[in-house]
């Protein structure tokens, strides 16, 4: 029996306990510790962004127009050459000793021309004095003219010995950067067949990119005002590598890719863009004078489309904002927002909607972050 009345007991105990736990009021949490910033209105350019290769605008393969053997490389690997610069030369003397054998020839029939040209101007004058006949005259008017035709075949000879000879000293047909001298001293080039260096044109040069054809209309649009401006970096560093301007269009969109060639043209005088470089290609339309943007960490994707958080008071809440575009991580807000208001770029995990925040000041060097006052 005593045992039974001490259980009771005990449950009774137990009972009152949970009774005053229940009726004892829960805490509040704690504000989440949130980093803000102001929604303002900026000049922001409106830009499109892709990866870019840089191309030369000319690159020539050089090759020899004669059979022969490289006697003479006159450029080192890799080197700046301006047009007519000599690179190769290849043995003259085989086409030195058919000029001599042309022009010797060209000689003979001289000769030979003359003197039919002299026989025929004679029996001319005989014949008028009626002490030739016109057969004799007819045969040394026709020889002449002969001689004639054989003359100015004897002298194409002469132009082309002289060609062939001026064709084994091989100079730049345009200013570029050399690539590798492929055959050196000593091999036998074949004509039209052999590349014996490449040369690409530097200044200016290309940048190659595609966009897709969505953005055909706005940047044709754009040109019609000026090229628009473009700057490429290089993708590591992000480190400026050049700025130029739009020059060429496709007159294709790729089907297979939905995209539409483009051609910027760069100056390049200190030679940092390089044929074959991939780069990051930035082209700017316009400038928009007064775009509404925050920053690009404030936005968040949910399932209904963007969102922020909004600091109003002490709470945060959550609205539903439509994003334009985002430009050099700030986002282009077209309605949802209003200048002044402040959303929360850090700590959105920690906030509920409608939850209590406390916004973090910047540290500053060496300084630890302190919450700020909740405006």
């Amino acid at each position: 029996m005593v045992r039974m009345v001490g259980f009771f007991f005990a449950v009774l105990v137990l009972v009152v306990s949970g009774c005053r736990e229940r009726s004892l009021p829960k805490a509040a949490p704690p504000p989440a510790p949130v980093e803000v910033a102001a929604v303002e209105h900026h000049v922001l350019p409106v830009t499109m962004k892709a990866i870019g290769i840089v191309e030369p605008v000319a690159s020539v393969q050089v090759k020899s127009r004669v059979l022969g053997q490289v006697v003479a490389v006159h450029f080192a690997d890799g080197a700046r050459v301006s047009e007519g610069d000599l690179l190769f030369t290849i043995d003259p003397r085989s086409f030195e000793t058919a000029l001599k054998r042309a022009e010797a020839n060209l000689a003979m029939i001289q000769s030979a021309a003359d003197n039919a040209s002299e026989q025929a101007r004679r029996y001319t004058t005989l014949i008028q004095r009626g002490v030739a006949s016109k057969e004799q005259t007819a045969q040394y008017l026709t020889t002449a003219e002969s001689q004639k035709s054989e003359l100015a075949a004897r002298q194409a000879d002469v132009d082309d010995a002289a060609l062939a000879l001026e064709w084994t000293r091989i100079t730049a047909p345009l200013t570029g950067r050399a690539g590798v001298a492929l055959l050196k001293t000593g091999n036998t080039v074949q004509p039209n067949v052999d590349t014996l260096a490449v040369i690409n044109q530097m200044q200016p040069i290309y940048v190659a990119f595609a966009l897709p054809e969505g953005a055909l209309a706005s940047v044709r649009q754009w040109m019609k005002e000026g090229p628009p401006r473009v700057t490429v970096r290089e993708p590591d560093t992000g480190k400026e590598l050049g700025t130029g301007a739009l020059s060429f269009v496709d007159n294709v969109v790729d089907r297979a890719s939905g995209m539409v060639g483009f051609k910027a043209t760069f100056p390049n005088k200190d030679e940092t863009l390089w044929p074959g470089q991939f780069v990051d290609v930035t082209v700017t339309l316009t400038e928009e004078p007064d775009a509404l943007v925050v920053p690009a960490t404030a936005v968040m994707e949910g399932q209904s489309g963007s969102q922020v958080f909004v600091v109003e008071g002490e709470a945060a809440q959550l609205r539903k904002v439509h994003v334009e575009r985002v430009t050099d991580g700030l986002a282009v807000i077209e309605s949802g927002l209003k200048a002044g208001e402040s959303v929360i770029t850090l700590g959105q995990l920690r906030v509920s909607p409608g939850g209590r925040v406390a916004v973090k000041t910047k540290p500053e060097k060496g300084g630890a972050d302190t919450p700020a006052p909740t405006p």
